[in-house]
């Protein structure tokens, strides 16, 4: 994996920074060159080294340097990362917690996984979901398989400025083919159509790609969203908008919805498993159908029609049950007793 900044990546350099402050000798290895935590991670005197597992030369580097370090316990995040550490606890005998960080899982992976499971020493799920489909698919060994949630930074009391005239929007999530921004878009032109005073900020990276400056530009919606890209403290616009909205195809577990709720705003997501439990569970927001453009901005619609106080109230959710089950504090204890399991 790259470091380039997103869910995993991010809950995988706080887990760096934890053991780091703990006094634990942390390194961190990727596979691309991409990183966005380059600052942070210098800052904290983290070594990050780059092995392309994709190539023999990268695979000989990486056992070259496990030769040489030794490492006490590897954690190794998405599939094929988590194949790779298999790999090296077969030939250096060293203990690996490995990470499933979405139920979703490719023929090919599905296949490595299958014959390879048996090898970790403790499988780690973001998600109930994804564990409850892993052992569904008997890809996990139930005695080895712990759930543990992602960790968020909650600050004490999280106070909102005063909203805009035109209710605003933001979604967090690089244009990825996880993400439904299409629907997202077309969900705001209806809005426009319809005469709803209706703003979206975008935080994240296009990845190169152009279609989605066209596609707004033929919705005739360019002057309403505001594709911001990458943004390392989103913190600064959850203070400057009035609700979070995810449009997904799949999620592992939905940081940005989780970090949106630590700052008590209102949800409104696609309505697949995860984050329907997730935003059920908290009673935050709202669910639209997958792929529902219409559905969406009526959701939209739902959510501006409330009373103040009755918004105000779905973020005092979110904010109550992301303190209960997602604080660090909470997160990294479950993490560090796993490895003291190890050691």
């Amino acid at each position: 994996m790259s470091l380039a900044k997103g869910g995993a990546e991010n809950q995988l350099v706080r887990l760096a920074l934890y053991y780091k402050k703990k006094g634990y000798e942390v390194t961190i290895i990727q596979t691309f060159p991409e990183n966005d935590f380059v600052d942070e991670l210098t800052k904290n005197q983290i070594d990050n080294l780059e092995f392309r597992y994709n190539s023999p030369n990268g695979i000989r580097g990486l056992f070259s340097f496990i030769k040489k370090n030794r490492p006490d316990v590897i954690i190794s995040f998405m599939f094929a990362a988590n194949l790779v550490a298999r790999a090296v606890k077969f030939r250096f005998k060293t203990p690996i917690i490995t990470s499933v960080r979405s139920e979703k899982i490719s023929k090919l992976y599905n296949f490595l996984y299958r014959i390879s499971y048996k090898i970790d020493d403790f499988t780690v799920f973001n998600s109930a979901v994804s564990l409850s489909v892993f052992r569904e698919k008997h890809l996990t060994l139930q005695k080895k398989s712990i759930y543990i949630p992602n960790a968020i930074i909650i600050d004490a009391l999280p106070v909102l400025e005063s909203k805009n005239s035109v209710f605003t929007l933001i979604s967090i999530a690089h244009f990825r083919p996880a993400k439904d921004y299409k629907t997202l878009f077309e969900a705001i032109k209806i809005l426009n159509d319809q005469n709803v005073p209706i703003k979206l900020i975008v935080l994240g990276k296009t990845l190169g790609q152009e279609w989605p400056d066209i596609f707004l530009e033929k919705l005739g919606i360019k002057d309403l969203v505001e594709i911001k890209g990458y943004v390392p403290y989103p913190k600064e616009y959850f203070s400057k908008v009035d609700a979070l909205v995810l449009s997904t195809f799949w999620e592992g577990t939905p940081n940005a919805i989780l970090e949106a709720m630590a700052n008590k705003l209102p949800i409104i997501s696609t309505d697949i498993t995860v984050c329907n439990k997730l935003i059920t569970n908290a009673k935050c927001g709202f669910l639209s159908a997958p792929q529902d453009a219409l559905d969406l901005s009526l959701k939209i619609q739902e959510l501006m029609a409330l009373p103040e106080t009755e918004r105000e109230m779905l973020g005092t959710n979110g904010y109550n049950y992301t303190v209960e089950h997602y604080s660090e504090n909470i997160v990294y204890e479950q993490w560090e007793k796993l490895i003291d399991n190890l050691l």
